[in-house]
């Protein structure tokens, strides 16, 4: 190679390196590896410091806004142990317990080996402790509630391995209870009404309520002279033959005198004179037949007008549901409010119908359509009759629903049914520390719409969402050829 062919690539290699372009990539290079160094240092430092981020979609290792609420109202001194062997935490359970005490300062997270210490929690309660369990103590009153570590999860049977599979974490749902119990002096206590047909507290219900530090007990009108004196509510669900005069005496007795009580009614209820004539004493009526939705927004789906999504109110039962969550009433009865309602007698609606939606007086129509005898709308779909006895405060609790309370409405986490019957109890117990979390589910979360939601999808992705990428087609065509 001749000694000016050389010269001139030497030239053009040290000219390369003098480019602009040369430039600007070098200049990329260093400024990434910058990046990349402060990214590692970053991440080192907030690995030593022990943060974390939440990053699943549901949040499920982050305390839910009603658990922080709980948190921060607490002024008695709480520690909550974590009752397992050093190095042997399960992950999801210690992310969880480690939120609690950064909200709060009386509130304080210990771990204890079981192993090590095997009589540690003898002082506070006798049950038979394992690992990989929780016990919540109250350090003030020595109160204190121990958590197995099975009532820490959901199960769901595998019908093909016929083996249960482990569905949903309910630690927080524990937890926030377990300092429910020990906070407060009077855990509410609950008589479900038997005798008459009444739909029966299903085992997922009546594990609810347990998880709740509610206790359920049956009770039968017919055989007793009085409500028992500790029954906080009394529950009457959807009785399908009617109360005895006396029967009917000796509920109104009870709540005349203070009682609490919870109707849950269906297209039946019309029929039973001596059930309707309680609800009447305050001020609420049924209306004959089934509430059909006339308005889609207000359905799970357009092809079940009976499958209600009612309006949810802004009353103290359903705070934490409003804008988070659905209320879902199958096969609904209408409720009004009686003209001649006594002067005494409050009423508060808590869930109601669109303005469009109709009772269909023929219970066995299988036409959809509002028809001649059918009885215009709106109507109540749950309601609070409140009235002052001196000191005391009788609070009723009416609401609609043949399958309100089944658990199908009951276990899924976007409905609110499970929350109002736990928010209901606990506001008339006056439970101060108390509240209603789900479990979490370890399941892919599902999306659950209304007809509105789904309609209002269906056109961004069926007509919106096109006309866009034609109209932008048809904008490069047009300068394209302008040029």
């Amino acid at each position: 190679m001749s000694e000016k062919k050389e010269h001139n690539i030497g030239k053009g290699i040290k000219s390369s390196f003098q480019s602009r372009k040369f430039k600007g990539g070098a200049y990329a290079t260093v400024i990434s590896a910058v990046v990349i160094l402060i990214v590692l240092l970053i991440n080192l430092f907030v690995q030593e410091l022990g943060i974390t981020k939440d990053l699943t979609a549901d949040s499920r290792y982050s305390l839910t806004d009603e658990t922080k609420e709980l948190i921060k109202s607490i002024d008695q001194n709480i520690t909550i142990y974590y009752l397992v062997e050093s190095g042997n935490e399960i992950d999801e359970f210690d992310r969880i317990v480690k939120n609690y005490d950064n909200i709060n300062s009386k509130i304080t997270v210990k771990y204890k080996d079981p192993v090590q210490y095997p009589k540690f929690a003898s002082q506070y309660v006798e049950d038979e402790i394992g690992t990989q369990s929780f016990l919540v103590v109250n350090e003030d009153t020595n109160a204190a509630k121990y958590i197995a570590y099975e009532d820490l999860l959901d199960y769901e049977i595998n019908y093909t391995t016929y083996q249960y599979d482990v569905t949903g974490l309910k630690v927080e749902a524990q937890i926030d209870a377990a300092i429910a119990a020990v906070t407060n002096e009077d855990l509410p206590t609950v008589y479900t009404l038997t005798g008459h047909g009444e739909t029966s507290v299903s085992s997922y219900l009546s594990e609810l309520l347990k998880d709740n530090n509610i206790t359920a007990t049956e009770f039968s009108s017919l055989t007793a002279q009085s409500v028992p004196e500790d029954c906080d509510v009394l529950l009457i669900n959807m009785p399908q033959y009617d109360l005895t005069e006396e029967e009917a005496a000796l509920i109104k007795d009870y709540l005349v005198q203070g009682g609490d009580a919870i109707f849950l009614v269906d297209y039946v209820t019309y029929t039973l004179p001596n059930v309707v004539s309680l609800l009447n004493y305050y001020g609420v009526d049924v209306v004959e037949g089934f509430v059909v939705e006339g308005d889609s927004q207000y359905t799970m789906s357009s092809r079940y007008p009976t499958l209600l999504v009612p309006k949810i109110s802004s009353h103290e039962f359903v705070k934490n549901i409003k804008d988070k969550k659905y209320i879902i009433v199958p096969l609904g009865s209408g409720l009004t409010i009686r003209n001649d309602i006594r002067e005494t007698v409050e009423t508060d609606t808590i869930l109601k119908t669109s303005d469009s939606a109709y009772s269909k007086i023929n219970i066995n129509s299988t036409v959809a359509e509002k028809e001649e005898n059918d009885i215009s709308g709106p109507f109540i779909l749950g309601v609070e009759a409140r009235e002052a006895v001196g000191e005391e405060e009788t609070r009723v609790a009416v609401y609609t629903g043949k399958a309100f309370l089944e658990d199908q409405y009951l276990q899924t986490a976007s409905f609110g049914n499970a929350d109002l019957i736990i928010n209901t109890i606990n506001e008339m117990s006056d439970q101060e520390n108390s509240l209603s979390i789900r479990s979490t589910s370890l399941d892919e979360p599902m999306v659950s719409m209304n007809t509105a939601q789904k309609n209002k999808i269906g056109l961004v992705v069926v007509v919106i969402l096109p006309l866009l990428f034609l109209a932008t087609g048809i904008t490069v065509v047009v300068r394209r050829r302008r040029k």
